[in-house]
């Protein structure tokens, strides 16, 4: 379908989209992992900086509604290594460091599938290199632009929008490539580390397994809002209200 690296840090998000692209047939060029080992992002399990790439534990992701999962434990390192792909692991997370930009430019592929540190920005300088950078957001787009959308639509819809798009310098403006919208209804589900990843690979998928790239540029005539880090009531709400 395409030619394309990755530039992942070991969170779920990253573990699922590789796992999942590797099992329907999908391999990177090559990936660049940042991994700043003393750092914890939000998006990191309690675990992360725990869990060793030699581990042969497991722990099975599931979600049912969409019949996806990937293993927790498994460190994207281990998995890199199992099907022996080109990688390069720096030690940093600032995706916008000459390094990055640096290692970026050396890439054959014309795709980067994006799953850095949640909530960066990609800066002129590394998307002015002539690579297409794919961003999988979970919420519809426009209506559903900015942070923790996940939180928003299953408040109000039980369902959870996925827009694979480009990254361009605003805020998920980019060209759509695919979306799809996904009915929630298993209860007691981790919105955080199982729901957010596992539909933004069943998306990713999809659009793989389509074929087809055509970006769309995103209709003006729709609505479009731009959503902020979710308040802990609103988020509390949320889950609530899904699991009763």
């Amino acid at each position: 379908m395409m030619n394309f690296s990755m530039l992942l840090v070991n969170n779920n998000r990253s573990k699922s989209y590789l796992q999942n692209l590797i099992k329907n047939g999908f391999i990177p060029d090559r990936i660049i992992l940042l991994d700043n080992s003393n750092t914890l992002l939000p998006e990191h399990t309690e675990n992360d900086l725990l869990i060793s790439k030699d581990t042969s534990q497991k722990f099975i992701r599931r979600l049912d509604d969409l019949d996806i999962e990937f293993d927790e434990k498994r460190h994207i390192l281990s998995t890199i290594s199992q099907f022996n792909i080109d990688f390069r692991l720096l030690d940093t997370l600032d995706v916008n460091s000459q390094e990055v930009v640096g290692e970026i430019a050396k890439l054959n592929s014309d795709y980067v599938i994006y799953s850095g540190p949640g909530g960066t920005i990609l800066r002129k300088n590394i998307l002015s290199l002539g690579k297409k950078f794919i961003h999988v957001h979970p919420g519809w787009l426009p209506l559903y632009r900015g942070s923790t959308t996940i939180y928003y639509s299953m408040l109000l819809d039980s369902e959870v929008g996925c827009s694979v798009i480009l990254f361009e310098e605003g805020i998920d403006e980019g060209p759509i490539l695919y979306r799809m919208k996904y009915k929630i209804h298993e209860r007691g589900i981790d919105f955080d580390y199982v729901l957010d990843p596992l539909v933004r690979t069943k998306a990713l998928i999809e659009f793989f397994t389509s074929g087809d790239v055509n970006p769309t540029v995103q209709d003006d005539n729709e609505e479009a809002n731009t959503f902020f880090i979710v308040h802990p009531f609103i988020k509390h709400c949320s889950i609530i209200k899904h699991n009763r």
